[in-house]
């Protein structure tokens, strides 16, 4: 891969949607570097989704069912790699004895507590490792799926920013405003917001900025029908939702907000910097706004990522990239 610097350009280095995965934090972090990257910018859903539970036998050994596999565990140095491997996946490990793995599994209040304690405490080493090993600043946005308690661990970084409830400058010339909420999914996340609601709240950020046409709109949420939003239609009426088919194959359709899509057509910004929908890695132009997905494949252990090169002018170039 070439890369292009040109001077004068303010270079952004730009994910999403990380979901507890690791080593994907660790190469975002690393790829200010790499990329040489003035600034970085993560667009919401930091953390996981599920806990993997290990039963410590009374031999020494260990046992789990992950991914639809029994996993059978010899020692501690094999628990240890196992449990890179759920990390890489965006995974919380828990080890347990048979009676505490049963406890969780018949008490939801406390193995929800379980959870949000797993969340935080990798949130915090993130924090941490991003304070030890960033080379430029980290804005690091909340998503949808993330819980509230998520902002605190956030804000007690100084290379690591929570941008939410900030006007941010990014270069000299450019403002920059993040929102993120999404619209309601079928999951009712922890800040899943009715259209109305996410009208009147990007109305109030909007009108912070000194200068919207040159502005850069990190909305977690991206617009609805703009090519960033396409997955598959989902059948509400059982949980979990599953997709829908017609004629041998799964219904797309857009997911994105009719609010978001709204706020870019009235303001026209310099760009629309956006995650949310993981299969969707593209870029749209509404108006004279240039939107951005990068998607993507946490699971993987894959980061998605896109450049965005930025002068005193307005946009300049964008690229894809991952590894």
């Amino acid at each position: 891969m070439k890369l292009i610097f040109i001077l004068g350009l303010t270079r952004i280095l730009f994910a999403s949607d990380m979901h507890g995965s690791d080593p994907v934090w660790k190469k975002f972090i690393r790829g200010a570097k790499f990329y040489k990257a003035d600034v970085l910018i993560f667009g919401g859903d930091l953390t996981g989704k599920n806990v993997v539970t290990v039963q410590q036998n009374p031999d020494g050994t260990y046992s789990s069912d992950f991914q639809q596999q029994k996993h059978f565990i010899g020692n501690k140095e094999e628990l240890a790699h196992f449990d890179e491997i759920v990390r890489r996946t965006g995974c919380y490990l828990y080890v347990g004895s048979e009676a505490e793995i049963e406890e969780l599994s018949s008490d939801k209040k406390k193995a929800d507590q379980l959870f949000s304690q797993l969340i935080l405490e990798r949130v915090k080493e993130w924090v941490e490792y991003a304070e030890e090993n960033a080379t430029s600043p980290v804005y690091v946005n909340t998503g949808n799926d993330d819980e509230l308690e998520v902002d605190e661990v956030l804000s007690t970084g100084t290379k690591v920013v929570l941008p939410e409830d900030k006007v941010v400058m990014i270069g000299s010339k450019h403002e920059m405003i993040s929102a993120g909420f999404s619209n309601i999914t079928p999951w009712h996340c922890p800040r899943d917001l009715e259209e109305e609601e996410i009208a009147r709240r990007l109305e109030k950020k909007i009108g912070e900025l000194k200068d919207p046409p040159n502005a850069i709109f990190n909305f977690h949420c991206p617009p609805v029908d703009s090519g960033l939003d396409t997955c598959p239609k989902l059948d509400t009426s059982v949980f979990p939702p599953k997709p829908l088919v017609d004629a041998g194959g799964i219904v797309l359709s857009g997911a994105g907000s009719p609010s978001v899509r709204a706020a870019i057509e009235k303001y026209q910004p310099m760009v629309g910097l956006h995650g949310h929908i993981h299969e969707s890695r593209n870029v749209a132009k509404i108006g004279r706004t240039f939107c951005l997905n990068p998607g993507s494949e946490y699971g993987e252990g894959i980061l998605r990522a896109v450049l965005v090169n930025i002068g005193d002018s307005g946009f300049k170039s964008y690229q894809f990239v991952g590894g």
